[in-house]
C-alpha cells in the first residue's frame, strides 16, 4: 500500500470513522440496501416466469408418472385427474394454457417455487396464460417501484450523513473564520475560508454520501447477482464470469491509458497552438528585422510538427476505440455462444438450460456492470474527498493572532489619548509599520495620511484590536488595551468602512446588528443622523428590505451611511472611518460631509481620507512614511511646510489621478 493510500485512509478514518456507521443513519442505509436486494431478486425471478410463459406459451408435457408426482405438488390446481396403477407410464399427458404451470414445474426442486406453488393453487388468475402475463407484469411494476423507493430512500440517507459530515465542517470554519478573519489585513484567510466553505466542504458532503451510498448498497446487491447467477447455473456462472471479468477489466484499462493519453496530447497540442500564435503578437519585431524568411520556415515546421502530432494521437484514439469494440465483440460472442449451447442441447441434458434461465443470467451479468463500475472509482473517491479534508484541517489548525487574556479587565471609555508604543507590524514579510511611536489626543477627527493604504489600515486595525502589535503595545489612557476585555474595548471602538460595508440580512438588522435592545425607532434616529434614512425609504421595503445575497445593493455612499447609522446607534468614545473611494454625486458627497459632523460631535474619530474635503476639515493629520510617523500637524501647516506632506496630497488628489476627488 502506497503512502498517499495510508494517509488518505486515515484521513477517512478521522472523516467517517467505522462507530459514525452506528453513530448515525448509515446503518439504516444496510437495512434497505439488503431489502433492494431482495427485491431486485424477485423482479429477475418475475423476468424469468414472463419470459419462460413466453416460450413454452403455458404449455406442459407430462408423462403419467410425472402426472402423478404434479398431482400431489399442485393439488386441485392441476385440473386433471391423477392416473391409476394400471395406467400406462408411457402416455403422455398435454396440458395447454395452465399460465406458470410449466415453470413452476421445470424448477420444482427449487427453493423460491415453494410458496408460488402455494400461490398458483389459491389464485386463479395465475393459471391461465394472458391473466397470468398480467398478474405478473403488474407484480414486477410493484415490486420495481417498490424497489426504486428503497433506493431513494438509500439516496436520502446517504445525503443526509454527507450533509452532516459537510456541516460539521462548515460549523468549524465559521468559527475559525471568526477567529482569524479580523486578524486578516490581507483578506488571505478570509478568500481561503470562503474558497473551503463553498468548494471543498460540497467536495466533502458528495464524496462521503456517494462513500456510503455505493458501499452500503453496491456490495449487498453484487452479492445478491452473485448468489442469484449461481443459484440458477453454477457451471455456466463460472464459464461467463471470467470471459466478462477480464474483458472488462481490459476495457477499463485501455480506456483509463486513452484518457492520460488524451490530456497529454492535449496539453502538448496547446504548448504547440502558443508557439504558432506567438509569431501573431510579435509582428513588428519579425517586420522590423527583416525576420519573414526564418519566422515563415519556423512557423512551417511547427505547424508541420504540431499536425503530425495531433494525427498521430487521432490514429491512436481509433485504434483504442476499436480494440475496445473488438474486446467486447469478442465477449460477447463467446457469451452467446457458450448460452446458446446450452439453451440448443436436449431438453433431457444433465445442462440444458431454459431461455429464461438464460435471460436471468444475463440480467445478473447486466446489472453487476454499474455497482463494479461505481465501486471501481473508489480510489478517486477517496483522493478527492481526502485532500478536501486535508486542506480544510490544515485551516482549522491555523493559531489566531488575537486572544483576550486571562484576567482582562474592564477598559473604561477614552478620555485623554491614544498611544502607540514602539508598535512593529509585519505581513507577508513586508514591514507595515516600524517601531511606530505616536500619541493622538483625545476629542476632534484625525487623518492618517499614507502612501501605503495596508499601513494606515494596519495601524487602525490595533484599536478594536482586529490586529496585534508584533511588537511595542497599543494604549487607551494609558492602559495596555491586550489586557482589556474585548467586550468593553470593542463597545467604545468601531470600525465603519473597509471591505466589509454590510452583511447579507435586512437592513433592520444591518443596523441593529439583531440587538434586541434596539427597536426600529432607534434604527430610524440613528439613520436619520447620517443622512441614510431616506434612501432606505426608497427601498422596496424600506427597513426591511433584503440586502446582500439576492437582495438589494447599496452602492459606496449607501452603504457608508449605513455603516455609519449602525455606529451612531452605539454611541462610541471613538470611532474609525475609513471614507469610501469614488464618490461620484456631489449630493453623497455632501451628506457625508454632514454625517462626519454629526458622528464627530462628542466623540473622537480618526479617519483614512478619500476627498480633499475630509481633510481640509480635520483637526489633525498624522503622516506615515514606511511604518513610521513622518509629522503630525494641521493641513495647512503641513501644506506649506512638509515636502514629503505635499508629494502625497499631490499624487493622491491631483486632477489627472483623481478626476473630481476633491
Amino acid at each position: 500500500m502506497t503512502a498517499f493510500s495510508t494517509e488518505s485512509q486515515q484521513t477517512w478514518q478521522r472523516l467517517f470513522p467505522t462507530q459514525a456507521w452506528w453513530k448515525t443513519s448509515a446503518w439504516k442505509l444496510v437495512i434497505l440496501a439488503v431489502l433492494a436486494g431482495l427485491l431486485l431478486a424477485i423482479m429477475f425471478l418475475i423476468s424469468l416466469m414472463v419470459v419462460d410463459l413466453f416460450d413454452n406459451h403455458g404449455r406442459l408435457v407430462l408423462t403419467s408418472e410425472e402426472l402423478q408426482v404434479a398431482g400431489d405438488l399442485f393439488g386441485d390446481s392441476l385440473g386433471v385427474t391423477t392416473p391409476t396403477v394400471t395406467t400406462n407410464l408411457s402416455e403422455t399427458i398435454v396440458l395447454e394454457d395452465r399460465g406458470i404451470l410449466a415453470t413452476l414445474w421445470h424448477f420444482r426442486d427449487r427453493l423460491w417455487t415453494r410458496p408460488l406453488i402455494q400461490l398458483y393453487q389459491q389464485m386463479p388468475a395465475l393459471q391461465q396464460n394472458s391473466s397470468a402475463l398480467v398478474v405478473l407484469l403488474l407484480a414486477g411494476a410493484v415490486v420495481g417501484l417498490l424497489r426504486g423507493l428503497t433506493l431513494s430512500g438509500c439516496r436520502l440517507i446517504s445525503a443526509r450523513v454527507g450533509i452532516r459530515s459537510a456541516d460539521q465542517f462548515r460549523r468549524s470554519l465559521h468559527r475559525q473564520a471568526m477567529r482569524l478573519g479580523p486578524s486578516d489585513l490581507l483578506d488571505e484567510k478570509v478568500n481561503e475560508a470562503y474558497k473551503l466553505f463553498v468548494n471543498d466542504t460540497a467536495v466533502i458532503r458528495d464524496g462521503v454520501s456517494a462513500y456510503v451510498y455505493r458501499l452500503g448498497l453496491h456490495p449487498i446487491t453484487l452479492t445478491v447477482l452473485t448468489l442469484l447467477a449461481v443459484i440458477t447455473s453454477p457451471r455456466l456462472f463460472m464459464q461467463m464470469l471470467f470471459p466478462l471479468l477480464g474483458c472488462w477489466l481490459l476495457v477499463e484499462r485501455e480506456r483509463t491509458r486513452n484518457t492520460q493519453a488524451k490530456r497529454l496530447a492535449e496539453a502538448e497540442a496547446e504548448h504547440r497552438t502558443n508557439v504558432l500564435a506567438e509569431s501573431l503578437l510579435k509582428t513588428r519585431l519579425i517586420r522590423g528585422y527583416s525576420m519573414e524568411p526564418f519566422e515563415s520556415e519556423q512557423f512551417t515546421r511547427h505547424l508541420e510538427q504540431s499536425s503530425k502530432a495531433t494525427i498521430t494521437f487521432r490514429k491512436r484514439d481509433v485504434f483504442s476505440r476499436w480494440l475496445c469494440w473488438l474486446l467486447v465483440l469478442g465477449c460477447v460472442l463467446v457469451i452467446v455462444l457458450l448460452m446458446g449451447i446450452k439453451v440448443l442441447l436436449p431438453a433431457d441434458h444433465s445442462q440444458h438450460l431454459q431461455l429464461s434461465e438464460i435471460t436471468l443470467l444475463s440480467l445478473c451479468f447486466g446489472f453487476a456492470y454499474r455497482p463494479l463500475a461505481k465501486l471501481r472509482q473508489f480510489r478517486s473517491l477517496y483522493k478527492e474527498t481526502a485532500l478536501a479534508t486535508e486542506r480544510i484541517e490544515r485551516y482549522l489548525k491555523h493559531i489566531p493572532e488575537v486572544g483576550q487574556a486571562v484576567g482582562a479587565k474592564f477598559l473604561d471609555p477614552l478620555a485623554k489619548a491614544i498611544t502607540f508604543e514602539n508598535v512593529t507590524y509585519a505581513a507577508n514579510g513586508k514591514t507595515l509599520l516600524d517601531q511606530l511611536e505616536l500619541k493622538i489626543p483625545a476629542g476632534g477627527m484625525t487623518v492618517i495620511a499614507s502612501a501605503n493604504p495596508l499601513e494606515a489600515r494596519a495601524m487602525l486595525y490595533m484599536l478594536p484590536r482586529f490586529l496585534e502589535p508584533q511588537n511595542g503595545r497599543v494604549l487607551i489612557d494609558g492602559e495596555d488595551i491586550a489586557w482589556v476585555t474585548f467586550e468593553s474595548l470593542r463597545a467604545e471602538t468601531l470600525y465603519v468602512g473597509g471591505p466589509d460595508p454590510f452583511f447579507t440580512g435586512s437592513v433592520l438588522d444591518n443596523i441593529t446588528c439583531g440587538d434586541d435592545k434596539y427597536v426600529l425607532s432607534d434604527a430610524i434616529a440613528a439613520a436619520k443622523r447620517v443622512h441614510a434614512h431616506n434612501f432606505i425609504q426608497r427601498l422596496p421595503n424600506g427597513y426591511e428590505t433584503r440586502l446582500g445575497e439576492h437582495g438589494e445593493q447599496l452602492d459606496a455612499s449607501e452603504a457608508y451611511r449605513l455603516g455609519l447609522a449602525r455606529a451612531i446607534l452605539r454611541n462610541p468614545t471613538l470611532l474609525i472611518l475609513e471614507e469610501p473611494e469614488n464618490i461620484e454625486s456631489d449630493e453623497a458627497k455632501s451628506m457625508i460631509d454632514d454625517a462626519h459632523d454629526q458622528v464627530a460631535q462628542g466623540r473622537s474619530v480618526i479617519i483614512i481620507p478619500s476627498r480633499m474635503h475630509t481633510i481640509r476639515k480635520s483637526d489633525r493629520i498624522v503622516l506615515l512614511y514606511q511604518g513610521k510617523v513622518a509629522t503630525m500637524n494641521t493641513h495647512s501647516n503641513l501644506l506649506s511646510g512638509n515636502e514629503l506632506y505635499r508629494h502625497w496630497e499631490y499624487t493622491k488628489f491631483n486632477v489627472f489621478r483623481h478626476m473630481g476627488g476633491s
